[in-house]
């Protein structure tokens, strides 16, 4: 990795993923609670080996690719992450996060998106729209994008097939210019 990014948030850090972060994650990453809010590819039971896996992705995505997923790190651990994909159409970014069940209901999330998005924005200028979605269940983090601006643009119905049950998806975005 050629650049360490650093983004400080009150009583956390948002930063690049770095080898040694594999066994914090499989701790704070490995809850039902957790793995029921995410979309594809998140897995549920999250070991050591599914951390080992991501930890190296990372940091060969690093290597080729503009520096857009990050650790919420509080005291060292890795107490959640943020980011995203950039999409075909270079102007939209995909945006998702997860923070460890511990952290939940102290405002974390919502400042760490907060200071994510403003980093997205500023450095990355081609990026006029960014996208999120959740489950119709998971409240808190529509709290999260709605503090953030962003705008729930409309509901998938029975549109994502989830632990064998077709369910609706919830569609939020907030574009650069405020809009």
């Amino acid at each position: 990795m050629n650049k360490q990014i650093i983004l400080k948030g009150k009583g956390f850090i948002i930063r690049t993923w770095k080898k040694g972060d594999e066994f914090s994650l499989a701790k704070n990453a490995n809850n039902k609670k957790i793995a029921r809010n995410m979309f594809e590819g998140f897995p549920y039971p999250y070991t050591l080996d599914e951390a080992k896996k991501w930890v190296k992705h990372s940091l060969k995505k690093y290597k080729i690719s503009p520096i857009i997923n990050f650790v919420i790190d509080i005291d060292g651990d890795v107490a959640g992450a943020i980011g995203g994909d950039i999409k075909k159409q270079t102007f939209i970014m995909g945006f998702g996060y997860w923070l460890g069940e511990k952290y939940w209901g102290k405002g974390i999330m919502s400042e760490a998106t907060k200071i994510y998005i403003k980093y997205i924005f500023k450095n990355f200028k081609e990026i006029k729209r960014v996208e999120a979605k959740t489950f119709p269940w998971n409240k808190g983090s529509q709290k999260v994008l709605l503090k953030n601006s962003f705008k729930l643009e409309g509901i998938s119905r029975k549109a994502y097939l989830k632990d064998g049950k077709i369910i609706d998806d919830y569609h939020f975005a907030k574009l650069s210019d405020g809009k």
